[in-house]
């Protein structure tokens, strides 16, 4: 590995991003705590786990149900989040923020609300050959249960996606195009406003997997114009 490689990026100050993760104050088989799997758990700086123990610790109680003080403080802490959400999203309004335990459950309830009502016999929904499981089983049940066929657009040898093929796969029947804003295997950035500009041109509503580009690149949801975003 290179100098510039073990230092990081020009400007990047490695040694205070790490002092900002607790979980790197310990040592792992007696080395330097590496961890590699972020793309599928991140591990939590020091400001999340102090403003979760703050919370617990000080305003914890059931929200939207209270008429009681802290009550009334831990639902205005809440909607405060999801105002703060939609300004890092760009959404146009607080309301359209739908908080869930994750991007698999995201993914899953658009598939089983918005789908359930939407997809029927005949119909299609395209995917990507990227996507992370996730993204895929989801459609998979939907379509067998609704009777529906389940497209996928292929990638090439760059591990990019084959737009002219995605292009190809839309038509008239397809209800919903689903893929990843940023694939967690190959990193590649897919071309999003194209992308659902595409998908809008057939009727079709667009589903971004954000799991890997929100916490990374700047999103707004309203230049992408995707229908729904799941991080």
């Amino acid at each position: 590995m290179s100098a510039a490689a073990r230092q990081g990026a020009p400007g990047l100050d490695v040694a205070k991003i790490r002092r900002d993760f607790p979980v790197f104050d310990r040592p792992s088989r007696g080395k330097r705590l590496a961890y590699l799997d972020t793309g599928a758990s991140a591990q939590k700086p020091r400001a999340v786990i102090d403003a979760i123990a703050e919370f617990s610790g000080h305003s914890y109680a059931n929200i939207h149900r209270g008429v009681y003080e802290l009550s009334a403080l831990a639902t205005q802490r809440y909607e405060a989040a999801r105002e703060r959400v939609a300004r890092f999203l760009g959404a146009a309004e607080a309301r359209e923020i739908v908080f869930v335990r994750n991007t698999t459950e995201a993914i899953n309830l658009v598939a089983a609300s918005w789908g359930r009502k939407n997809v029927g016999p005949g119909d299609e929904v395209l995917i990507t050959e990227m996507e992370h499981h996730a993204n895929i089983v989801p459609w998979q049940m939907l379509c067998e249960e609704r009777g529906a066929r389940l497209r996928v657009a292929p990638i090439n040898d760059a591990g990019e996606l084959d737009l002219s093929a995605f292009g190809r796969a839309l038509s008239e029947r397809t209800k919903i195009v689903a893929f990843a804003h940023v694939s967690n295997v190959l990193g590649t950035l897919n071309p999003v406003r194209l992308l659902t500009q595409l998908a809008h041109g057939h009727g079709a509503v667009v589903l971004v997997d954000g799991a890997q580009a929100a916490p990374r690149i700047p999103v707004n949801v309203r230049e992408l114009g995707c229908d729904f975003y799941a991080f």
